[in-house]
């Protein structure tokens, strides 16, 4: 019977997500974007990809590369404070939701993916995705194994694999050997760039063939080929990923994704003390009517009480707002200009164009807490012809 088998490259991953989302904070100041975001990712796999199984691997020092190369990886910086103070909570909050993780002293993420999908691809009913945008892991990519972007939402079998690369996939490794990889620091031969790779591994196959070779070729060519032979060995081990990496006691039966109660209470009780409500279902969500906000609540129902608004919002220089709706269709929401009154509002009643685009003028300080899903309801209402809304200071909560 055939299995969907997810492999994360964690640190990749976490990477990935801290930077795809705008910061925001608890009211305490803990950053939590990027717990925020590998949530709803993984809340989105189970709903939508339903993976049979999800493996999430972390980086340890390679030991083995580092020996060889001291200056491996050695132009990172290092992990951001605001990710490093998130990186326990999105650990607490895998063992919270049950995903297991796999790290071993020693080797690096990819030598763990590495070793998991040469053993588990043997098996041809197993469909094997790699979720990350390493380069190395690439080489991997197979009949029945694939690199997933979940951010393009792409998947890169053997053809787009070519299609990106210009190369086939086995040869991966022989190209990050030529042109190199500045985001791990494997030099690669100077000079020599993409187009070269793909021009030498197309017409000769892996660097081993390439040397045994340079007879054929011109004579710059060679000759920095030649000056640089041991270069190119040294950034094709750098660049290969270690199969052997001991995994004793690991079962694919603990990394059961699919199928199971993914919402448990456990779950539940970490997003509220996270404040993710919109991560939680409908039931669990607390909410407040506004008499317990001792506000008055209007409902803009005529020109009139637009007016007022525009009056109140040129006064106070700020706007709390908050809309509902589909992703690009405004049905209805609230407004409050940090007085004592909450103003109502509904699409289908009154038009408020021209309020909106005096809030989103860039004069006023403008808050919300999914502010970027409102903003983008707003913009398909207010239908400038522009995908850019000039917004004043803009604060995520």
């Amino acid at each position: 019977m055939s299995k969907k088998i997810y492999i994360i490259d964690g640190y990749n991953f976490l990477y990935r997500v801290f930077y795809a989302i705008p910061p925001f904070s608890l009211k305490d100041g803990t950053p939590v974007n990027a717990v925020f975001g590998m949530a709803k990712i993984l809340l989105a796999l189970h709903r939508e990809d339903k993976p049979d199984y999800l493996i999430f691997t972390l980086d340890s020092r390679s030991k083995a590369r580092l020996d060889l190369y001291p200056e491996y990886k050695g132009t990172r910086d290092r992990m951001p404070d605001n990710l490093k103070i998130q990186e326990s909570i999105i650990m607490e909050m895998l063992h919270i939701m049950g995903i297991k993780h796999l790290k071993v002293d020693g080797f690096e993420a990819d030598d763990i993916i590495g070793t998991l999908v040469t053993e588990l691809k043997k098996d041809k009913e197993n469909n094997i995705f790699i979720l990350s945008w390493d380069k190395d892991l690439y080489q991997f990519i197979d009949e029945n194994v694939a690199i997933y972007d979940t951010m393009k939402h792409k998947v890169y079998h053997v053809a787009e694999a070519r299609e990106k690369f210009a190369v086939d996939p086995r040869y991966i490794v022989d190209y990050l050997a030529i042109c190199g990889d500045t985001s791990d620091n494997i030099p690669g031969i100077p000079g020599f760039g993409p187009k070269k790779a793909e021009s030498l591994i197309n017409q000769y196959g892996s660097l081993e063939n390439i040397y045994q070779n340079l007879e054929d070729m011109s004579g710059k060519t060679r000759e920095i080929l030649e000056l640089n032979r041991e270069i190119a060995f040294l950034s094709k081990q750098l660049a290969t990923i270690d199969i052997s990496v001991p995994l004793q006691g690991f079962s694919l039966d603990e990394h059961i994704f699919a199928g199971r109660d993914f919402i448990t209470p456990e779950v539940i009780d970490f997003f509220t003390t996270y404040d993710f409500r919109s991560l939680l279902p409908k039931e669990h969500v607390q909410t407040k009517d506004f008499s317990s906000l001792n506000l008055k609540q209007i409902s803009i129902t005529e020109i009139g009480q637009i007016h007022v608004c525009f009056d109140i919002l040129k006064k106070n220089k700020k706007i709390s707002i908050a809309t509902y709706g589909e992703r690009f269709a405004l049905f209805g929401g609230t407004l409050y200009f940090w007085d004592d009154h909450i103003y109502t509002f509904e699409t289908k009643t009154i038009n408020m164009k021209d309020l909106w685009q005096e809030i989103l003028s860039g004069k006023y300080e403008v808050i919300g807490y999914d502010l970027k899903k409102d903003l983008e309801r707003i913009e398909a209402y207010v239908q400038n012809g522009s995908n850019e809304i000039a917004t004043g200071q803009l604060w995520l909560f």
